[in-house]
């Protein structure tokens, strides 16, 4: 599956970073708040905004614990800014909580395995267009494997790309 990213994400672990880098970092970390400042998100949204094709579907991710409020803000701000016809409808839930996977990263436990993401179609009808499920940052990739396994469909888009080959 593909996945697109606004930014690539740097960790403070590999070396000092530039302010640009630091930025991407306090962006990644700031809009997975629902509380997350209207500025921190519009940033956000408008970068990834520029790389989708609307219309489309824009499929927020749920949270670890299947909340998906923060990244449903951030796909409504997408849309705005992607205009013509982009739509944001909750197609997955979690079934159930998961493991923090930015904790497990930063334990170097590795990423949770797609099968154990408990991602389930919600069972609402989507006509054909560009799919992207959106979240703030992408590790592994396993995050939006598992929302395509899910679909049978669909492209990730996260603002941040924290790839690692070994992660992946």
């Amino acid at each position: 599956m593909q996945i697109i990213a606004a930014r690539q994400y740097i960790s403070p672990r590999t070396r000092p970073l530039t302010p640009e880098e630091a930025e991407t970092r306090r962006l990644s970390y700031a809009i997975k708040s629902p509380q997350a400042a209207q500025r921190d998100v519009a940033t956000a949204a408008l970068e990834m905004a520029r790389l989708i094709t609307a219309p489309c579907w824009l499929i927020p991710i749920p949270d670890r614990q299947g909340n998906t409020d923060a990244n449903t803000r951030l796909a409504h701000l997408i849309a705005l800014y992607a205009g013509n016809g982009a739509q944001v409808v909750k197609a997955i839930v979690r079934t159930r909580p998961i493991e923090s996977q930015c904790e497990r990263h930063r334990k170097r436990l590795g990423p949770i395995p797609p099968a154990q993401h408990h991602f389930q179609r919600t069972g609402k009808w989507l006509t054909a267009r560009p799919t992207y499920f959106v979240d703030n940052v992408t590790t592994s990739g396993n995050t939006f494997k598992a929302a395509f396994n899910a679909m049978s469909f669909g492209t990730g888009l996260a603002f941040a790309d924290a790839f690692n080959p070994n992660n992946r």
